[in-house]
């Protein structure tokens, strides 16, 4: 059959073309906002964003190991959230810092609903805060507050180990009450 090839081609190339042109068509969405040349960069003010490069030094290291009466603090990540690790005689625990200065106590609560995280009111150095539980996670506390006139600032501690004798809660409730006092 000499038309038989010739045939398998065509049902080929025709069933591939059918398949990159739905592949293409599925694919497609309207994206909102204005193009910008590539490699350009939004310009913001600095004096919105002064602490841009001071989140980490909300607390000093020693402020830190003082609330967990620790040998040592360790920042592990520097940048708009802060990671620590703190130790001390019964283990490693896990402290994260979180500082928006244009962020508000209501969207960090509302963020915090929508993780399905167990939430109680809490009074932070005279203002009102919020304390954070994970379902899954009974060890991890949190403390959110505001932070000045329009930010909002969590920290969230997390014993790596069970034996630690870390009482999380308290210790996100110190921490967020000597950043209030000491900077706000």
């Amino acid at each position: 059959m000499p038309g038989r090839g010739r045939w398998c081609r065509a049902a080929v190339l025709t069933a591939g073309g059918a398949v990159l042109a739905a592949g293409l068509l599925g694919c497609t969405r309207e994206i909102e906002g204005n193009p910008r040349a590539d490699g350009s960069v939004e310009v913001f003010d600095r004096q919105q964003y002064h602490n841009i490069l001071n989140e980490c030094e909300l607390l000093a290291a020693e402020d830190i190991a003082e609330v967990f009466d620790a040998d040592g603090v360790t920042n592990t990540f520097f940048g708009a959230i802060c990671r620590y690790d703190v130790f001390g005689p019964a283990g490693t625990v896990g402290v994260t810092l979180a500082w928006f200065e244009d962020g508000s106590l209501w969207r960090e609560r509302r963020a915090t609903e929508e993780l399905g995280y167990e939430i109680s009111n809490v009074s932070v150095a005279g203002q009102g805060g919020f304390e954070v539980r994970i379902p899954d996670d009974p060890s991890a506390c949190g403390v959110a507050t505001r932070a000045g006139d329009g930010g909002s600032l969590t920290w969230w501690v997390h014993p790596q180990t069970q034996r630690t004798g870390v009482n999380s809660c308290d210790a996100a409730l110190e921490l967020a009450e000597m950043s209030v006092r000491m900077n706000f």
